[in-house]
């Protein structure tokens, strides 16, 4: 989108280069991670930056299929590989019948939002920057007549499927589409101060329903759903990365992705590694106000603790050890040993000895991961009861 003022720093600017690769460092655009217990903590992992006509061609949505990344700009669409490698490119991408003014849209379509992929289409939020002649607007671009269309993944054609959204007479921005194919369902949502999703039936687009949210979700420029959560990346003030319960509502906020010069956040994708679940995140900035710009693609990396298991027979006279599970990303683990709940002074190693004093007792272990953004985890695993050594047996 480009309903401000301030979102327009770096339109039309042609740089020379290339994706750039760029490890993890601390910064401004690290994860901030909040309070709520049960909320995801992301730990930024990469970056790449992408400057030239890659610049271009990807400062709007992204999506993938896990074998190939799909963006968009305000009128374009490209496909890549994992590596960034152009497969296929199109500009303009909005076809005549829904670039000229249509029944879809009085004054046409010249902008696309963030995009989403499911079963070999794509599914792309289409809106015009158009003002309407005399009509009173906050911005200068009135984003008022949003439309969802189906364009298939392999070549970015048109299938000549589209709808112009009405959700009960309320028009929804099409700054994004959120697409759940299993359920049948795509999701849109206003762009300013939203208090409630849109549910759309995705075979037609016919309005479903709306889903309040506990609090307002402002400036969404893109929207992905997993495992029941609507994530949002936001160019509100404070770059606000965060989910709604797509079932209670409640809005969580998970970090800022912010950096110290002018930036716009703009799509993400959700993406399945070896590593776990990554969120990826675009992001158009200009480190140098006199400089070129660039969009940069921020990779995070969800945190996921292991669940702890105790080893060994736990017999007076043996030993039991403490196996962390697996962990994402791996981090630096710590352990508590406790007696019938109550830690045991000094038990810290991954290591316990099982002495007489605590035959019939439970055991239980604590298992603390740290990572190195400063972020940790406490898990207990489940007890096990302390017994008598099994007497020998003779032949």
């Amino acid at each position: 989108m480009e309903a401000l003022t301030r979102r327009n720093f770096i339109g039309g600017l042609a740089l020379a280069g290339v994706a750039v690769a760029i490890p993890a460092t601390a910064g401004p655009a690290q994860a901030a991670p909040k309070a709520a217990s049960d909320s995801e903590t992301w730990q930024l992992i990469g970056k790449d930056v992408f400057t030239g006509d890659a610049e271009g061609s990807r400062g709007q949505g992204v999506t993938t299929d896990g074998s190939h990344w799909y963006f968009s700009s305000s009128n374009g669409l490209e496909i890549t590989d994992m590596k960034y490698n152009t497969v296929l490119k199109t500009s303009p991408a909005i076809p005549a019948e829904l670039a000229n003014p249509s029944q879809l849209s009085s004054k046409g379509l010249n902008h696309i939002g963030d995009l989403d992929y499911a079963n070999g289409h794509l599914y792309i939020p289409l809106d015009s920057s158009t003002s309407d002649p005399g009509s009173p607007h906050e911005y200068p671009y009135e984003y008022n007549t949003p439309v969802f269309a189906l364009y298939k993944a392999g070549d970015l054609t048109f299938t000549g499927r589209a709808t112009a959204l009405d959700a009960h007479g309320v028009h929804d921005i099409a700054s994004w589409v959120a697409v759940d194919a299993e359920k049948g369902l795509a999701y849109g949502m206003a762009y300013a101060d939203a208090t409630q999703i849109a549910v759309y039936r995705l075979s037609d687009f016919t309005f479903k329903k709306y889903i309040s949210i506990s609090q307002p979700i402002n400036e969404a420029q893109g929207g992905k759903v997993h495992q029941g959560w609507m994530y949002f990346s936001c160019n509100d003030a404070e770059q606000t990365i965060a989910r709604a319960n797509l079932k209670t509502g409640e809005v969580q906020v998970l970090f800022n992705l912010t950096v110290p010069y002018p930036q716009e956040v703009e799509g993400l994708a959700f993406l399945e590694t070896r590593d776990g679940l990554t969120l990826n995140i675009l992001n158009r900035e200009q480190p140098d106000p006199n400089g070129p710009s660039n969009v940069t693609f921020y990779h995070y990396l969800l945190q996921t603790q292991g669940k702890p298991v105790i080893k060994g027979t736990p017999e007076v006279g043996n030993y039991l050890t403490a196996n962390p599970g697996k962990w994402t990303p791996a981090p630096r683990f710590s352990y508590q040993w406790l007696l019938n709940g109550t830690p045991i002074v000094h038990a810290t190693g991954h290591r316990f000895d099982l002495l007489g004093k605590y035959r019939g007792d439970k055991v239980t272990v604590e298992v603390t991961g740290t990572w190195p953004d400063g972020t940790s985890t406490t898990v207990e695993s489940a007890p096990v009861k302390v017994r008598n050594a099994t007497p020998a047996t003779s032949n």
